[in-house]
């Protein structure tokens, strides 16, 4: 079994002579020095490779491609919405793409953010579509209608825009019209539900889809079928509200409806009462005949009693009035 290194040393120092016992005392001394100094210069040396390491990873840049202008959910990505800068390598996210040619004809699959870093998560993978579905945000509900160039601001509504609901009812004097809906998202028109590059012309259509509510899908529907609708567009900036009311507010009520609005109770939807139909011309004025109508009686005659001899005779005449 070996001893102990300090242990054999101790003991060898205690038998020597004291001449010797200074030399090996000195000589320990000088071995423990040279042994702590060469640990601590070793620690410093790596202390120092490791603060210039992370000093160089500090001032260390590349290039990432950053979003310039605001760009939709399910849009394809173009040049002029992309910009490539060089910035400090500890400011980049793992997932940052570094090259604006990676993304340019793909498509978003989240709505990004002018200012913000192109990342490999942002865009859908190659070679997959995103569906109709991804468009209609959760919680929303897609309704399609009809439209034409009038009601349809000329062709001028694309997928993305936003516009006011108006419902239009009645005729000649008494027409009312009143927006309904408020501030709603256009998902298509058409069949085209991504908004095309700019500066084409404009693309009529026969219909449009917007993304509303539930409780909206019903206001929606109900002013469909009891009036004409329009669609008033919006700069893409603004989205103040605006005041709308219930298709029903544009048809008079009868004083039925009036009582049951002052007590707070719901008015089914219901349309101007038709007018009296004028009466034929060959109904007479004293009303219709009927079956049981029977022609007048006349008045009684008169009878006279003519007599030759003995022969009777009678003759009735009409009476003289």
């Amino acid at each position: 079994m070996t001893a102990n290194p300090l242990r054999t040393f101790l003991l060898m120092l205690s038998r020597a002579p004291p001449g010797v016992m200074l030399v090996m005392i000195v000589g320990l001394a000088v071995v423990l020095t040279i042994s702590f100094t060469s640990n601590e210069e070793a620690r410093n040396t790596e202390m120092k490779r490791r603060l210039a390491d992370a000093e160089a990873h500090n001032m260390a840049k590349t290039k990432v491609v950053y979003i310039v202008k605001d760009i939709a959910e399910g849009q394809l990505i173009t040049a002029d919405a992309l910009e490539e800068k060089v910035v400090e390598l500890n400011r980049v996210p793992q997932d940052a793409l570094t090259n604006s040619t990676i993304a340019i004809g793909r498509t978003t699959k989240y709505g990004i953010s002018t200012g913000q870093i192109l990342s490999s998560r942002d865009i859908a993978p190659q070679g997959i579509s995103l569906g109709f579905e991804s468009h209609v945000k959760p919680g929303m509900r897609a309704v399609t209608f009809a439209v034409d160039s009038n009601s349809g601001v000329a062709g001028f509504i694309a997928p993305d825009s936003h516009v006011d609901i108006l419902a239009m009812a009645g005729t000649g004097a008494d027409t009312k019209v009143a927006p309904i809906l408020s501030d709603v998202q256009v998902v298509a028109v058409g069949q085209m539900f991504e908004r095309q590059a700019k500066g084409q012309a404009a693309t009529p259509a026969g219909s449009v889809t917007v993304a509303v509510s539930p409780e909206d899908t019903q206001k929606l529907v109900k002013a469909l079928s009891a009036s004409k609708l329009y669609l008033s567009l919006r700069n893409g900036s603004d989205h103040s509200p605006v005041a709308t009311v219930d298709v029903t507010a544009l048809y008079p009520r009868t004083v039925k409806e009036t009582a049951a609005t002052a007590s707070g109770d719901q008015i089914p939807l219901s349309a101007l009462a038709p007018p009296p139909l004028p009466l034929p011309d060959f109904i007479s004025a004293r009303g219709p005949s009927t079956s049981n109508d029977v022609a007048p009686t006349p008045p009684p005659l008169h009878e006279i009693e003519m007599w030759t001899g003995s022969k009777k005779d009678v003759v009735s005449v009409p009476a003289v009035h």
